[in-house]
């Protein structure tokens, strides 16, 4: 008895505490300027510290190409040449916030 208990305890803190949940992200390898994935697009799962990523390279100033998926190390940034700008962003508030 008391152990179920304990167990019961244990699942109601770690439900308060927020402890980290599994966060579904979208996942495509190369996403078109219309935002169609051109290689097989699928979903991932985040797993500890990880958050979704999404990066969009503008080429001349128009948007050229993405990338989305999950990802361990993720700074949020945008990164300047003069013809090329890679800008990447990340979320973990929402499933699914990487939406190109």
């Amino acid at each position: 008895m008391a152990k179920c208990l304990l167990l019961l305890l244990l699942v109601v803190l770690s439900s308060l505490l927020g402890l980290p949940q599994a966060l579904e992200c979208f996942q495509c390898n190369r996403v078109n300027a219309s935002g169609v994935c051109e290689t097989g697009g699928s979903t991932c799962q985040t797993q500890g510290s990880q958050q979704c990523f999404l990066r969009r390279i503008f080429e001349n100033g128009t948007l050229s190409y993405g990338h989305q998926g999950c990802s361990q190390l993720c700074i949020p940034m945008k990164l300047f040449n003069p013809s090329v700008i890679v800008e990447y962003k990340c979320c973990h508030d929402s499933p699914l916030c990487n939406k190109f």
